[in-house]
């Protein structure tokens, strides 16, 4: 895994390599953390074949309890802790290497999955939709020509495009 600057923008073409390193994180992800594991899932869009990614890993980890051990055992297999995403329901944290961000943990406890959710639902419909695949790919693309310095301006100007895709499947399931 390349990884990427913290902070910044990197964007390449896919590659497959990266469902065999999800895979590896994954088992590493039941080993240090047991039973607590309820699910885990590659998302983000190095989950997504065909189009650019940034070169890093964004997983999705449910646990049974979000208590202080899971913090404790990440800190010891080399995880940072970043803070709450969304008070009490979605937690983040962070493996990399001196500056470069290598993986993003996105961790949910079992009673607090609607984010959860909505990020694999994103992924699942991104894959069967290769025209949304291919819109969502020219979007990274411009947004990396602007805001290549500033990740969170870059997430902030996909959010539109996730609120738009999150609204189709939301009109497809009620139909």
């Amino acid at each position: 895994m390349i990884g990427v600057p913290r902070h910044k923008v990197l964007l390449v073409e896919h590659d497959e390599k990266w469902a065999e390193e999800f895979e590896k994180t994954k088992q590493t992800l039941v080993n240090i953390h047991g039973d607590n594991v309820v699910d885990i899932q590659h998302v983000g869009s190095t989950a997504i074949k065909g189009i650019v990614a940034k070169p890093m890993l964004d997983i999705a980890i449910v646990f049974k309890s979000l208590s202080d051990s899971v913090f404790i055992i990440m800190k010891d297999n080399g995880y940072e802790y970043f803070g709450e995403v969304v008070s009490g329901k979605h937690l983040f944290i962070l493996r990399g290497e001196g500056g470069v961000s290598l993986q993003h943990i996105h961790c949910y406890e079992e009673k607090n999955l609607e984010h959860f959710y909505d990020q694999i639902k994103f992924r699942d419909f991104i894959r069967s939709h290769p025209e949304y695949a291919k819109e969502y790919e020219l979007l990274k693309q411009e947004l990396f020509k602007i805001y290549f310095n500033d990740r969170k301006k870059y997430t902030e100007g996909k959010q539109a495009f996730f609120n738009k895709i999150k609204q189709l499947i939301d009109e497809d399931f009620n139909k």
